[in-house]
C-alpha cells in the first residue's frame, strides 16, 4: 500500500522541520488529546504569535466543516507549538511539532490534508513547568 510513501513524507516533513531548528519538546511538558475540544488561544501558559506557516510547511488544509485556519508559532519558553486560529474567531487548537505529531499512532494521518475532517483533531496541552527569566 501507500505506507512506504507516507513513511518517506514524514521523514521527508521531520527532516525539514529539523532543518529549521524548530525544537520538539518532551513528553513531560505536554500531552496529546485527539479530539475537538475547544483550547483558547489567549492561555496564560503562553504567548502567541502570528507567524503563518502554511506556506512554508505546506499545512494549507480545510477542515471539511468549511472553518479556514492559520498556524500560529506558540513559544512558551521552552518548545514550540503549533495551534490554528479558526475563520468564526472563537478559539483555536494547539498541536504539536510535526516531529512529535508523527509519533503520536492515533493522530499520525491528521497532519495534513483533508484529513482534518474526519474529526481527529490534535489538541496540545502544556503542562505546567518553571520558566527561567534570564533573557
Amino acid at each position: 500500500m501507500g505506507s512506504s510513501s507516507s513513511l518517506c513524507s514524514a521523514v521527508l516533513l521531520v527532516l525539514v522541520i529539523t532543518s529549521l531548528g524548530i525544537r520538539t519538546t518532551t513528553a513531560q511538558e505536554m500531552e496529546f488529546l485527539c479530539n475537538s475540544e475547544k483550547f483558547p488561544l489567549d492561555d496564560p501558559k503562553r504567548v502567541c504569535t502570528y507567524h503563518m506557516l502554511d506556506d512554508l510547511l505546506g499545512w494549507g488544509a480545510e477542515p471539511e466543516d468549511g472553518r479556514w485556519y492559520d498556524s500560529w508559532d506558540c513559544e512558551d519558553g521552552r518548545s514550540t507549538i503549533y495551534g490554528f486560529r479558526y475563520s468564526d474567531r472563537s478559539v483555536g487548537r494547539c498541536i504539536g511539532t510535526a516531529k512529535d505529531i508523527l509519533q503520536n499512532r492515533q493522530c499520525r494521518g491528521h497532519i495534513g490534508g483533508r484529513a482534518w475532517g474526519v474529526g481527529c483533531y490534535m489538541r496540545f496541552e502544556i503542562v505546567p513547568f518553571d520558566v527561567d527569566d534570564d533573557e
